[in-house]
């Protein structure tokens, strides 16, 4: 993948929205988690970005011009529809300017309707939609300017020597006789030189029209703006890398965001392999042309010596980032820095002591793990930028300094802007991880290593990285601890002032307040605390709840008969089963109620309190086949605290889909109220025991031993003993649940 993205400066208004994501070995999508990633890109150097870097740069440029782009829609990618738009564009300026130039008595004619439908007629044949009778009709044309740029534009298929001798002659006339057409003339004299390989003279023409525009020549298709990044081909075409990277930063400057992909011809070794420090350097096409030299190192130095070029390639290979190769021995992947290590070599060679941007030389020493090298360059930074106190951020946590890692990055996440928008980035990462994100997470890390548990939870809140923010709230913070949160943050779930039509920042609430409420209200379910609970959860729950709480209101009844408090506690043992994912599932591990049990969600709280690798399978046999024990691999160490906190949220017990145990347990205790040999509890062990034996045939096995020992005459106990396991038949008490709560389909 071509990753274009880091840091935009404070005051460069970029925009994203959306979670990032990560696809495990298996194959498996899951969201990113700072926390469930095992602390890893808190370690890491953080994504960046080659979009963004160009637009920091691209703003140091300035340029009194103004690009004028033509009306298209904005998300179309049909470069034959854009042109069309475009032509259309030219056309409709075209026309608007001579009808200026009429009523103004520059264009001089007797008959100024003729004129212009002879002008019309023009411009139809140049789009090559003219009838029979335009090309007489344009032939009519009123002498000037006008028609003098469009005698030129109408020879170009044919004869370009032609052309350019027309628009010569036409910028010849005196001042007063080409305002409208000096800025046409002289931008397509650039483009024909250009297309010529006349260079120089390309140049020439592309520094005219902007002198032109600059005097008070009409530039009513923002040509002037447009001529520099046409300029930058041309220096790059000269050997001129330099040069073409200053123009077309000020192309990109003034919003042309083609540029973005542009400034990637001038990175020296964009070709060659970052896989594998053995491959031989393929020499980019760029080299022979943008840098004038026969190989790619050299063209390395001589970008490294130029204080532009230098922060440009830096930039770039902070972007690509650290690639990797396959180990066929070990069967794992490895990372590979040799892309940096070329980078810093060539560096070397130039003998630069101080450089612009020093402190992305120092994240590009980090990304290769050279720590101490990334110190000794950011010390040459000014140490003010995001970026600079970001790395000094990550080194000084890594010296065991996290209150001042805390502080840094605290900084970073509020100077950062909020919003960052990745608009012509090329690659297949619909979820990018923009710098404000990936700060946030990383302050939140920190803050979670360092005890400040609400912090955190604030921290991974605000960027919306829901499974850092769930892990903190249902397994970290104490109980009371999320109450009193929830009060001050989310007291309520909003209501949006039109019912009908939310806005965004109304849907962004609602959903993080329904979200979070509910997890405290499963989490107090779990807790037993059933009365406080039904508030937080949402209200299409809560007959669901009430109806869980009322039976186990009526079992808990020792003086009611045992068949009663059995018929409730099997009815509890039902809700449990088929609405425990609402009423008591884990948002993470090990339910899942964050992707509603569709995706297996590590069971970060067990990896992070025994700092072993967890079971993930679907069931006990694909657990034991494939899950290979070991180490959880945490690279930050999780503290004391924290793992008193998790052993006292740990689930009983700790599984996926925990709540059909708790169903599960509740049946059993149902069965042992109620008479051997009946068909009742026949009914009772075998619905129970179909609830585990898919995923859990061990825990399962007891039930149908119960059956087969308990209720070997009943119906469902000799069809089960010609199984020894259980049936698919129905009892008369589950099919009375069936009857009031049906079983999802």
């Amino acid at each position: 993948m071509l990753k274009l993205s880091l840091f935009a400066r404070v005051g460069l208004l970029v925009g994203i929205a959306g979670a990032s994501a990560q696809v495990f070995a298996t194959g498996m999508w899951m969201p990113r988690s700072w926390i469930g990633e095992r602390g890893v890109p808190l370690v890491a150097a953080p994504e960046f970005f080659w979009e963004l870097e160009v637009k920091r740069l691209a703003a140091e440029q300035t340029a009194p011009e103004e690009r004028i782009p033509a009306p298209y829609p904005e998300d179309s990618t049909d470069q034959e529809a854009f042109e069309g738009y475009r032509q259309a564009f030219t056309a409709r300026v075209d026309i608007e300017e001579f009808e200026s130039a009429l009523k103004a008595g520059v264009v001089k004619t007797a008959d100024q309707a003729k004129a212009l439908r002879a002008h019309r007629y023009a411009r139809q044949k140049l789009s090559g939609i003219a009838k029979e009778d335009a090309e007489a009709a344009a032939a009519e044309e009123v002498p000037g300017e006008f028609s003098d740029y469009h005698a030129g534009a109408l020879a170009m298929d044919s004869d370009q020597a032609k052309a350019k001798a027309v628009w010569e002659t036409l910028l010849q006339r005196p001042a007063e006789e080409r305002k409208y057409r000096s800025t046409w003339a002289a931008y397509m004299l650039g483009k024909l030189a250009l297309g010529e390989k006349k260079y120089d003279e390309a140049v020439k023409w592309f520094r005219e029209t902007r002198k032109l525009a600059k005097e008070g020549f009409t530039d009513g298709l923002g040509l002037a703006a447009e001529s520099y990044g046409w300029e930058a081909l041309a220096e790059m075409e000269s050997g001129h890398a330099a040069q073409s990277a200053r123009l077309y930063l000020t192309q990109l400057s003034l919003g042309d965001l083609s540029a973005v992909v542009s400034l990637k011809y001038l990175v020296p070794d964009r070709d060659s392999s970052p896989y594998s420090a053995d491959d031989p350097v393929t020499v980019s096409p760029v080299v022979g042309t943008a840098y004038a030299v026969d190989s790619t190192e050299a063209a390395l130095v001589k970008a490294a010596a130029d204080p532009l070029l230098r922060r440009l390639v830096t930039a770039h290979v902070l972007a690509v980032g650290v690639g990797s190769t396959w180990d066929n021995d070990s069967g794992v992947s490895r990372p590979d820095a040799s892309r940096q290590a070329r980078w810093l070599a060539a560096i070397a060679k130039t003998g630069v002591k101080s450089t612009p941007d020093a402190e992305y030389l120092g994240w590009v020493a980090y990304s290769m793990g050279k720590y101490e090298d990334a110190g000794r360059w950011l010390k040459l930074s000014d140490g003010t930028g995001a970026a600079a106190r970001w790395l000094k951020a990550k080194l000084a946590r890594r010296a065991g300094d996290l209150k001042l890692a805390a502080t840094l990055m605290a900084e970073v996440v509020r100077d950062l802007p909020e919003n960052e928008c990745l608009e012509n980035t090329l690659g297949d990462d619909a979820y990018p991880m923009p710098p404000s994100r990936s700060a946030a997470c990383d302050l939140g890390m920190i803050q979670l290593t360092r005890g400040d548990y609400l912090a955190a939870l604030d921290a991974f809140l605000t960027v919306n990285m829901w499974d850092d923010a769930a892990y903190v709230a249902e397994r970290v913070l104490t109980t009371m601890e999320l109450l009193a949160y929830v009060a001050e943050h989310f007291p309520e779930v909003p209501k949006p002032k039109d019912p009908d039509n939310y806005t965004e920042e109304e849907a962004k609430r609602h959903d993080e307040a329904t979200r979070i409420r509910s997890l405290l209200g499963r989490r107090l379910m779990r807790e037993d605390r059933y009365a406080e609970a039904r508030s937080y959860l949402p209200e299409n729950q809560w007959p669901n709840h009430d109806r869980y709480v009322a039976a186990l209101k009526v079992a808990a009844d020792e003086k009611a008969a045992k068949q009663e408090r059995a018929r409730a506690l099997f009815t509890a043992a039902w809700v449990a089963r088929y609405h425990g994912m609402e009423l008591m599932g884990t948002e993470g591990g090990p339910d899942s109620s964050s992707t509603n049990g569709d995706f297996i969600s590590p069971n970060t709280a067990m990896e992070r309190l025994t700092g072993q690798k967890q079971k993930m399978g679907y069931s006990d046999e694909e657990e034991e086949q494939d899950f290979k024990p070991g180490p959880a691999g945490l690279v930050v160490p999780v503290s004391s605290d924290e793992k008193k906190r998790l052993t006292s949220t740990k689930l009983n017990p700790e599984k996926r889909y925990h709540y059909r145990h708790v169903a599960a347990g509740l049946a059993w205790k149902a069965a042992g109220l109620l008479p051997d040999q009946s068909e009742i509890t026949a009914d009772v062990l075998n619905t129970a025991g179909g609830w585990l034996k898919g995923r859990y045939p061990k825990e399962a096995d007891r039930f149908i031993q119960a059956i087969e020992r308990r209720c070997y005459k009943t119906e469902i106990g000799k069809e089960a003993g010609k199984k020894h396991w259980f049936v698919e038949m129905e009892g008369p008490w589950s099919k009375e649940e069936e009857v009031v709560d049906p079983v999802p389909q």
